[in-house]
This record gives structure tokens, C-alpha cells and sequence, in this order.
């Protein structure tokens, strides 16, 4: 592939790709955006499109969904695997979830609906165009690991929250992430850093919950020389390391009440002093914060000031738990298989359909966090290079409290079906049911012969096949009667 075309970061003006077949609207964007002090390329087509991408230092694409030859969607996620800094807008006629979601999945940075209102595109190009450039030359990983590499999953919850990291990362907002232990706070908080204009700064996080009460002021504030019997030299605290960077405070909601109104004040003032000092040192911090806490209830507690709460609940994050996206655990084991691999040196591993199947059923307390820490105790205890039913711990198949969201044995199946059929959809497939059935018949017969103690005929009656017909699939299916039942 030729080396990409990159934008060059300097004062010129952007250049902005429309990409639509309708000449009215064409005609409305290139006027609306040559009037905001951009540069507009016109497309009515892929190809077209193509071609000014190639030849021109375009910055952001406003992509049409309904396109003649080649839909938007496609178009989209195709030209981010060879443009990968680009940003694009996706235009559609039909705001339905499906396309909501499919703009998001494809690789774009917002989507807005027609008829549109020319103020909101406007609004939505100046969001997009904040977002710092990646090149080739620094989009290389700083020190220490992407927080990206563990925001994984392609569920409508995980969508959101990428959006919803996309535009927030882009300002200097004050951030409150919420939500269960084991959901990635800190993973997420990392990420609003490293997309945001901070990114080449430090990252200074601090947890409220793990440092005693008595040492957390001198941990945030920092001390000077004396200040206390054991201050023996100067220490610089987290807001002072912060300090053009960002400050991530985790379970915000066990911070003691006499620091909260002290932390109030920094928010406020943007200067504080150290422990035992006098010189007024000034910090220019964003703020990130995270709870498992029910914040609202502390505060009728007396236990959260309610002043701290809305300085920095600005731009509130509220993070799903598992069993609430459970479509994402598949992808989620196979990426954890991944990095375990590579960590660990175990040698690569894989888990077998039945396995997954409990594992996706799992609600998971413990969140992400637990689910990693299973998978690596598995690939640790299995010896061989599959993760089987026998093998998982007995607490995943005790039964769950059912709550009143909680899926059907219906809905539960089709998690795996539906990720076959997107993936056979996206790969152009021709072989889908060839795919899906021994997946589907390989658990039924599995789970009828152990219950049947692998009396064939009493099972082949009980599917409606005759014997041979079972034979044949058993053999097909590579199944073992491993419990040794009489046959």
C-alpha cells in the first residue's frame, strides 16, 4: 500500500470531504462549509470519493448512508483501514437504532439525521475537528500500555461508551465515572486521557479507598521538609504531578469529608499549598473521578459533600455491568485468550462452544475483572489446548438470581448466532448454515447422550432420527462418550 496522505497540522484551513449523491445537499454543505473558513471536496460517489481522498490532505468525511454502487456504511469502514486518522460524519434519512449503530460499529465519529439543521452540522464538524491528529509519526504508544487494549466489545453499551469518550476526551471537561468494581473505571479514565490534548502529559491517579485517611492529604497535597515527625524532605503531591496533565481520583466516594472541602477549593481556585508550607503553587489539572458508590446517597448521608458532587459530576459516564452486555463476553475471553497467551507464555488456547456458552450465562459480579481473572486461572489449569465444560470452575454453573431484565434461554443462544450472522454478513459469506449447524446440533446432542448415558437408541428416539442417522452425526461431531457409559 502507498504511504497515506496525511494532514498536516498547521494553520491552514481543513479540508472536508462530502460524500453524497443528492446535488442539493451537496450544494447546502459546500456553501455552509466554505463559509465556516473550511476547504469542501464534493463526491457523489465511492469512487469519486476515492480519488480526492488520494488527492487531497483531508481531515473529516461527511458520508451519505444511501450511495450509489456502494453504501456509506461499507465505504466508511473500508477507507478507515487505509485512512486511518480520518474522521467522518455519517448522513443518513433513516435515524433507526440499526443505523445508529452500524455508523458507530463502521468506525465514525457521530452520525447526524436528515433533514438536518445546518447550526447542527456546523456544531458537529467543530466537535469533530478538536479531536487531536494521530499520524504515523507519534501515533506510536507512550510509555506503558494503550487503555484501549482492554476497551473491548461491539455491544450497543460499549458503542456508547466509545462515543461518548470521543467527545468528551476533546475538552478540558471534568469527568465522573460511575459504575460496579471490576468495570474498567480506570481503563476508561485512561482513555479519555490519551485521545484528549493532555495525552502527552502525565496521567497521576490516586485510589481514595486504598490510602489511610491520615496519609491521603500528605498523598494530594504534598508536604514540605518537617511538616510533620517523619517528613524528612520535601514531596511533591498528585496535584502538583498532575499538574498539565490529568488527575484521576478512584472511589472518590470514600475520600474523608475534610479533604473533599479542600479539594473543593483547588477545583475552584486552581492553587493550593503543601503540608506544612506557604507558597501558593498553581496547577492547571483536568479532572477525572470514579465511584462504585451511589454518590446521591452519600450526600443524603452527609457523607459526600453536595457541592464537590457537582463540580464533578460535568460530564457524567455511567458504565454498564456485564451481565448487562453479555454479547461482549465472547470477544471479551477470546482477547483475554490473546493477551494471556503473550503474557504468560502458556501457548495459545481455545475454549469450546459449550464452555463459552457458560461463561456468556455467568453474571459476573465481579465484572471484567473477575472474568479476566478466570481466564487466566484456566489457561494456567488446562494442560491441553482447549478450555472444556469439565473444566470450569463449579461456581459458574450454580443458578443465577434472576432479575427482571434477565434473558431467556432464547435470547441467550442467540448471542452467539447473531455474532455468526454479522460476521458471515460483513465476510460475504455462502456457507452460513453449514457454519451454524454443528454448532448448534454438536451442545443438544452433547448434553442428550450424557443425559440418556449414551444409549444411542433411546436418544435417536428422542431426536426423531433413526440410529444411523445419530451415529453418523456423533461420528461428524467428533463427540467422546468421556464419562464412560455403557453405549
Amino acid at each position: 500500500m502507498s504511504k497515506l496522505r496525511e494532514p498536516k497540522q498547521n494553520k491552514e484551513p481543513f479540508q472536508i470531504l462530502v460524500l453524497d449523491d443528492e446535488h442539493s445537499i451537496r450544494w447546502v454543505l459546500e456553501r455552509t462549509l466554505a463559509q465556516a473558513g473550511y476547504i469542501p471536496h464534493l463526491a457523489a460517489d465511492a469512487p469519486a470519493a476515492r480519488q480526492l481522498l488520494r488527492k487531497h490532505s483531508i481531515r473529516l468525511a461527511l458520508v451519505d448512508i444511501n450511495l450509489p454502487g456502494q453504501d456509506g456504511l461499507s465505504f466508511t469502514r473500508e477507507i478507515l483501514q487505509e485512512y486511518p486518522y480520518l474522521l467522518t460524519i455519517v448522513m443518513t434519512g433513516q435515524s433507526t437504532m440499526f443505523n445508529t449503530v452500524e455508523a458507530m460499529k463502521a468506525g465514525a465519529f457521530d452520525y447526524v439525521a436528515k433533514p438536518f439543521n445546518i447550526d447542527e452540522i456546523e456544531e458537529l464538524v467543530k466537535c469533530a475537528l478538536r479531536v487531536p491528529l494521530i499520524t504515523s509519526e507519534n501515533s506510536s504508544a507512550k510509555k506503558g500500555k494503550s487503555a484501549d487494549d482492554l476497551l473491548t466489545g461491539q455491544s450497543k453499551v460499549m458503542r456508547d461508551l466509545y462515543k461518548a469518550i470521543g467527545r468528551v476526551a476533546a475538552t478540558d471537561l471534568t469527568v465522573l465515572i460511575q459504575g460496579e468494581s471490576g468495570t474498567g473505571k480506570e481503563l476508561i479514565a485512561r482513555s479519555i486521557h490519551q485521545h484528549s490534548l493532555r495525552a502527552g502529559q502525565p496521567f497521576v491517579a490516586i485510589n481514595c479507598a486504598a490510602i489511610p485517611s491520615e496519609l491521603m492529604e500528605s498523598e494530594l497535597f504534598g508536604h514540605e521538609k518537617g511538616a510533620f515527625t517523619g517528613a524528612t524532605e520535601r514531596k511533591r503531591g498528585k496535584l502538583e504531578l498532575a499538574s498539565k496533565g490529568t488527575l484521576f481520583l478512584d472511589e472518590i466516594g470514600d475520600m474523608p469529608m475534610k479533604l473533599q472541602s479542600k479539594l473543593l477549593r483547588v477545583l475552584q481556585e486552581k492553587q493550593f499549598e503543601r503540608l506544612g508550607g506557604h507558597e501558593l503553587i498553581t496547577t492547571d489539572m483536568r479532572v477525572i473521578a470514579a465511584t462504585h458508590q451511589n454518590l446521591e446517597k452519600l450526600i443524603s448521608n452527609s457523607e459526600f459533600r453536595t457541592d464537590l458532587y457537582y463540580r464533578l459530576n460535568v460530564f457524567p459516564v455511567n458504565i454498564a455491568p456485564l451481565r448487562e452486555h453479555r454479547e461482549d463476553i465472547p470477544v471479551l475471553v477470546e482477547h483475554f485468550l490473546r493477551k494471556g497467551s503473550k503474557e504468560m507464555a502458556v501457548g495459545r488456547k481455545e475454549v469450546e462452544p459449550e464452555a463459552l456458552n457458560i461463561l456468556t450465562r455467568f453474571n459476573w459480579p465481579g465484572n471484567i475483572r473477575e472474568l479476566e481473572n478466570t481466564v487466566k486461572s484456566l489457561m494456567i489449569t488446562n494442560v491441553t489446548g482447549t478450555i472444556t465444560l469439565d473444566s470450569l470452575p463449579k461456581n459458574l454453573f450454580e443458578r443465577q438470581p434472576l432479575a427482571d431484565s434477565e434473558e431467556s434461554l432464547e435470547e441467550i443462544a442467540s448471542l452467539k448466532l447473531e455474532a455468526l450472522v454479522r460476521d458471515a454478513v460483513e465476510n460475504n459469506s455462502d456457507s452460513l448454515m453449514a457454519d451454524v449447524l454443528p454448532q448448534v446440533e454438536r451442545p443438544l446432542l452433547r448434553l442428550l447422550l450424557e443425559q440418556t448415558r449414551w444409549n444411542q437408541q433411546r436418544a435417536s428416539r428422542i431426536l426423531g432420527i433413526n440410529r444411523n442417522t445419530l451415529r453418523k452425526k456423533i461420528e461428524m461431531l467428533g463427540l467422546k462418550n468421556q464419562k464412560g457409559f455403557d453405549k
